[in-house]
């Protein structure tokens, strides 16, 4: 069968691939472990890998499956009932082993096109259906005593009060806030200082972001990002970050496991603070403008 040919944006990606000062995509070194488990998950690393630089919507989409099973492997077992993956993900994202540096390094720099894709799915509620699925999730308490969905909850309807406008430029400037926000920035909306505390904001990029991003794709409710007229470069820094978060909290949660093919965390932390600098060398000012 005959490869089919490029559409222009694609031909200008592997261009700018090409021409770029940028290694794309540095992995981390795997260990070699006779565990069935691990080497299941190794096979869609590789599946993952094998599809950058050109489809880092589909190396997503295979990281995820990994980053799926490690997060239920971490979830807190329930008598009688079967945990689900938006349980497993709500609870991860309260666990203290995830609010350090790889956490903040990721949240410290969320492209531009991310963070438009977030304040429509949060703020302006587009599309509806998923848009609700997302909000819901974040609203939903995991375990006792979690105080995130009221302080996501608080945040939202403070961006939402100040950006309530549909028009394109106050979306623009939504997106800006939330991508201060994400850092844990402290903001002035509307006379209320606020800064959303590392859990939260963790929260946020599992089950606001990751999730939704990865049920959209699965159920066929997003278009698939490159075969768009409207596509260009900055289409591309989304799902390749989306990859890098995916990755490197694939490695985060290994690294905490105590196995031993466990990555050490020092290099998990170095791994992705260098993948997210390659990620800005390639898009230049289309990562966050």
């Amino acid at each position: 069968m005959q490869e089919r040919d490029r559409l222009l944006i694609e031909e200008q990606f592997a261009e700018r691939v090409a021409r770029a000062e940028s290694r794309f995509f540095v992995p981390l070194p795997l260990a070699f472990s006779d565990d069935p488990w691990y080497n299941t998950q190794v096979s869609f690393l590789l599946e993952a890998l094998d599809a950058l630089p050109r489809r880092p919507d589909i190396a997503f989409d295979s990281v995820w499956k990994v980053l799926e099973k490690s997060a239920d492997a971490w979830a807190p077992a329930r008598a009688g009932r079967r945990l689900t993956i938006t349980d497993a993900l709500g609870h991860l994202s309260a666990d203290p082993r995830l609010s350090g540096p790889v956490a903040e390094a990721l949240l410290g720099d969320v492209p531009s096109q991310t963070c438009g894709y977030l304040f429509k799915r949060l703020i302006s509620r587009n599309p509806p259906a998923s848009s609700e699925r997302a909000v819901k999730r974040l609203m939903n308490g995991y375990g006792a005593g979690d105080a995130l969905p009221a302080e996501i909850k608080a945040f939202l309807a403070l961006v939402e009060k100040k950006y309530a406008a549909s028009d394109t430029d106050t979306a623009r400037r939504g997106a800006a806030l939330i991508r201060r926000a994400l850092t844990g920035e402290t903001l002035d909306i509307e006379g209320t200082r606020v800064a959303l505390s590392l859990p939260a904001r963790i929260r946020i990029l599992l089950c606001g972001l990751l999730y939704t991003a990865r049920n959209e794709r699965y159920h066929g409710e997003s278009f698939s990002p490159f075969y768009s007229s409207a596509a260009s470069i900055k289409t591309y820094t989304h799902p390749h970050y989306l990859f890098l978060v995916a990755y490197a909290l694939v490695h985060l949660l290994w690294g905490h496991g105590g196995h031993a093919y466990a990555p050490a965390l020092d290099a998990v932390e170095e791994n992705t603070v260098v993948n997210l600098r390659e990620a800005r060398a390639l898009y230049a000012r289309h990562w966050t403008g």
